[in-house]
């Protein structure tokens, strides 16, 4: 049985609806210390309690591939989990994790300096530190001139949060979602950010993704998706059903009239079909979707997901 402050803790990554998967990775990791700190090798319950802490977290943002991956890097080819090895592979994942964030700006770099002087106009969805992170170590290079223009991002706004942070470096336009179509004739490139990618490609991402992919395809703009390869999902790999998850209705519309019959629906996160997004930006490179999905294949713990699931029927 977990103890009541893992539970505030998994409560509070659960409710995070501002934080982007680099953030909530690193809660993650903070709930699983935590509760290394809270038991002892010689507790009899001590592999069964991490394992029920991995499910719950795994259980806290179902949408979330980050979390899996994880998981697997800390749980994998381990015969018996102790505390030694446990905080061994949370070092190790850090440090891996670490070069992979700089492959990624390596990869983006690039891409962005070889095509600066046609893709010098770029529109945002949403809140992707990853995104924000990655645009901000531009801001110094030489004829590196990039407009930012950014969906607010409803329900909670997140586009605005972008805009107030990346406007310190970068002339930023902010508009509301619906205009999407009308500001798309000014820009010549879209960048997404990734919370999911699934064994076909698709991609899953903030609510808004998929109308802003289309409106690109059809006005001939090409669209990137930005992230990991721990952005693969292995529920998807294993055929297992992704639940896109609805938030409080009351975060859109909250009808003074109780008695009137409006149903509210609250979508955070949709899914993009492969044949919208043009390459996925990565620390593997850039790349097709489906490429991007066989290399993330070889590379990440998959595995042990599946005799997890088996352990968890």
């Amino acid at each position: 049985m977990l103890s009541e402050k893992i539970q505030t803790k998994l409560m509070e990554l659960r409710e995070d609806n501002t934080s982007g998967a680099n953030e909530l990775i690193n809660k993650a990791l903070n709930i699983v210390k935590y509760q290394i700190e809270l038991l002892s090798d010689k507790s009899e319950d001590f592999q069964d309690n991490i394992l029920e802490l991995s499910k719950e977290i795994l259980k806290s943002r179902p949408s979330m591939a980050p979390l899996i991956n994880m998981m697997g890097y800390l749980l994998q080819n381990l015969e018996v989990i102790t505390k030694k090895n446990i905080l061994n592979r949370i070092q190790q994942f850090v440090l891996d994790k670490f070069d992979m964030e700089k492959a990624l700006e390596r990869h983006f770099t690039d891409f962005i300096l070889e095509n600066i002087k046609d893709i010098n106009k770029i529109m945002l969805i949403s809140y992707s530190s990853t995104i924000i992170r990655l645009l901000n170590t531009l801001k110094d290079l030489k004829d590196c001139d990039i407009e930012l223009y950014i969906t607010e991002s409803r329900p909670l706004f997140e586009g605005q949060k972008t805009a107030e942070i990346l406007s310190s470096n970068f002339q930023t336009h902010l508009f509301v979602d619906a205009a999407i179509g009308k500001i798309m004739d000014e820009v010549n490139l879209v960048l997404v950010g990734i919370d999911s990618i699934l064994r076909d490609g698709s991609i899953i991402n903030k609510i808004g993704t998929l109308p802003l992919a289309i409106v690109a395809n059809e006005s001939g703009i090409e669209v990137y998706a930005v992230g990991e390869s721990l952005k693969y999902n292995l529920n998807s790999h294993f055929g297992l059903k992704v639940e896109i998850e609805e938030k409080p209705s009351d975060q859109v519309f909250k009808p003074e009239n109780l008695e009137k019959h409006i149903i509210v629906h609250n979508y955070y996160f949709e899914i993009t079909p492969p044949k919208y997004i043009t390459g996925i930006i990565s620390d593997l490179g850039v790349l097709k979707p489906q490429t991007f999905v066989k290399k993330a294949k070889k590379i990440l713990p998959i595995d042990w997901f599946q005799k997890f699931l088996n352990n968890n029927d």
